[in-house]
């Protein structure tokens, strides 16, 4: 079993309704294909937790039952800082983080309101160097776990000549990866998060296709925040960010495209209850890739330079993937 890459001039469509091909379901607000380190750069500025930020591209919405293990590799530097007006934090302000993220999805072969649910699992491994006015630190630890029992992947449609592939996932991160919250940059958030995303992919013709990834986020309360933030509770706000690519077939079993983000938070970060004005981050990124299938592996790889940028590190990222399915 292999996921797709084409479609009647290269993906079956018997083989497409055996697929699973979801991605992994989180980055985080340094790195892209999986969970990262939480920076804390002004000491009182609320990051987001992380989120899933390019860590999906092409053939996203394919899917369907069976196992899938799937092990995503990134890489995220940044030279600079930004504020709420988009311009550089004064100061010496870098980041470079690696991720690991391994994720375990299962569907089972049966048929769920006409399409196949299932469940998935994502462990990430962060090493991370952030140096800033206040003091330089890294860390290296497990991060927060993200699971969901809630996958589903709808029936194949028509689509003027083309299909539609569709898929809901209901993800919740939990707190689980290493915490502390005098330290300068932490493994994990020390809060609950919830990720939903609805995912599609159209193959309009038999080389052409485009895939979305559309995300709300949620967050609960981290009630154990650093002494810098010189509150007892801090609890970042709400966010909407998409992940969306198109590619091409070139030859069979070799896809070549671009794919991008955008992430906007929505509303007011809270220390103690009350509103942080000019809180709200904001990122886009834009980037080539390619995706490769050899025998019943898959290989995708997506580099990112990201701009209009608020209230966030601002930098470069790459991925890299590998997944088989059975």
């Amino acid at each position: 079993m292999s996921t797709g890459l084409g479609s009647r001039g290269g993906l079956k469509r018997d083989r497409c309704e055996r697929l699973v091909h979801w991605t992994a379901g989180v980055s985080v607000v340094l790195l892209s294909t999986t969970v990262n380190p939480l920076p804390v750069y002004a000491q009182e500025h609320i990051a987001l937790p992380p989120v899933n930020l390019g860590g999906s591209s092409f053939m996203d919405g394919v899917g369907g039952p069976g196992l899938l293990v799937r092990e995503a590799l990134g890489v995220f530097g940044a030279p600079r800082f930004t504020d709420a007006s988009g311009d550089a934090v004064p100061g010496q302000n870098t980041v470079v983080a690696f991720t690991s993220t391994t994720l375990v999805g299962y569907m089972p072969p049966f048929k769920v309101l006409g399409g196949n649910w299932g469940v998935e699992l994502l462990v990430p491994v962060v090493h991370a160097d952030l140096t800033t006015p206040p003091g330089s630190a890294s860390t290296t630890g497990i991060g927060d776990l993200t699971f969901s029992a809630l996958v589903w992947q709808a029936p194949p449609l028509m689509l003027g000549a083309g299909q539609l592939f569709q898929r809901l996932d209901l993800d919740v991160v939990a707190p689980t990866g290493q915490y502390a919250g005098s330290a300068l940059i932490t493994a994990g958030s020390n809060l609950w998060s919830v990720n939903p995303y609805y995912a599609f992919t159209w193959l309009a013709t038999d080389r052409i296709e485009t895939s979305w990834r559309l995300h709300y986020l949620w967050n609960s309360t981290n009630d154990a925040p650093g002494p810098g933030y010189e509150a007892t509770s801090i609890h970042p706000g709400q966010a909407v960010h998409f992940n969306g690519a198109a590619s091409v077939a070139v030859v069979p079993g070799f896809r070549v495209g671009v794919a991008g983000y955008f992430l906007r938070q929505i509303t007011d970060s809270q220390a103690n209850g009350h509103p942080v004005s000019g809180s709200q981050e904001q990122v886009a990124g834009l980037g080539p890739g390619f995706l490769a299938q050899v025998g019943a592996l898959e290989f995708l790889a997506n580099v990112y330079a990201e701009f209009a940028v608020e209230n966030r590190p601002q930098g470069t990222r790459a991925n890299a993937v590998v997944l088989e399915v059975w």
